[in-house]
């Protein structure tokens, strides 16, 4: 860049978090900087590169066409620009530095706090961002993907990099007081006679299949004609401990304790509902940095070792 028209990678660094928040006051508070400082960086990005990135309306900052991209040219520079920097302050390849995870909520709740606790009281000079998003349009210009992802579901983008985790084991529960007040449950279709709790989450939405041997049966979702469905697996399950009803295609990790404490108890323990694929994701670049990498490799042991039943 020019001397005199920029400030360097801090005004690629300000465009690409007013891109991501969509306002310039969000961005100034973010940031530490005064809206105004916000705006001038802006403003002198455009003039550098003779186009104008965003459309400026009452409802924020909308990208256009040459924002988005330059958008996805910024974070490769600030990616290279980082990793020079790593190079250079870090020949011996320390795990330092910064890295965001992103999360469902109800993991974050449960399982990476913990994780990223542990993990910042073995290496001193991380800093993590834990951030409880999950989007089912996962893309490669999505923000999410500045670092790591986990989320289940299918991988709708062959241009993301991605390893694959132990999947998710599902159940069907409910509490013991809700079961003793209600018909038995001897096969799927008794299901239909009860109170049940769906998900219109990505990975969990549509009907649910369940398998016995050479056996199938396919149970419509909640929402489809009747009941309760969210796309908050807590909220449902508040409902099943206060014996309010059933919770399809629950996670079993997400109960192990709960069961062992005779609160849930599984229904129909013989048939099978397929597992729920989980993924780590991001973007490919030329060079990953040492913390990438090792925070990668700690999050996939941590997510294969978590607490399961049978």
């Amino acid at each position: 860049m020019d001397r005199d028209n920029n400030r360097g990678m801090r005004d690629w660094l300000i465009f690409i978090r007013t891109a991501e928040m969509g306002s310039l006051s969000k961005t100034a508070r973010q940031l530490d900087l005064s809206t105004a400082a916000v705006s001038k960086a802006i403003t002198r990005l455009e003039l550098y590169l003779g186009a104008v990135l965003f459309t400026r309306t009452s409802l924020g900052m909308k990208l256009t066409e040459a924002g988005t991209t330059t958008l996805h040219r910024a974070k490769d520079i600030t990616a290279s620009f980082n990793v020079l920097l790593e190079e250079i302050r870090n020949p011996e390849g320390n795990i330092k530095g910064t890295v965001r995870f992103v999360a469902p909520a109800i993991v974050c709740e449960f399982l990476a706090s913990y994780w990223c606790y542990e993990y910042i009281q073995k290496n001193p000079m991380v800093r993590i961002f834990l951030d409880a998003r999950e989007r089912p349009d996962l893309r490669i210009d999505s923000p999410e993907l500045d670092d790591i992802v986990l989320r289940s579901g299918r991988i709708e983008s062959d241009n993301l990099i991605h390893r694959k985790l132990n999947p998710v084991r599902l159940c069907l529960c409910a509490s013991q007081a809700y079961l003793d007040r209600q018909p038995a449950i001897t096969h799927p279709r008794d299901l239909e006679k009860h109170v049940l709790f769906g998900m219109h989450h990505h990975g969990l939405a549509g009907p649910l299949s369940l398998f016995r041997g050479d056996e199938n049966y396919v149970l419509p979702p909640p929402h489809i004609e009747s009941g309760l469905s969210s796309n908050n697996l807590l909220a449902m399950m508040n409902l099943v401990m206060q014996g309010k009803g059933i919770s399809i295609a629950t996670p079993s990790w997400l109960i192990a304790q709960h069961q062992s404490d005779g609160q849930i108890v599984k229904i129909l323990p013989e048939w099978k509902i397929p597992d729920l694929p989980i993924w780590l994701i991001w973007k490919q670049r030329s060079h990953q940095h040492a913390l990438h990498t090792h925070f990668i490799d700690y999050i996939e042991k941590c997510w294969n070792r978590r607490p399961q039943i049978a």
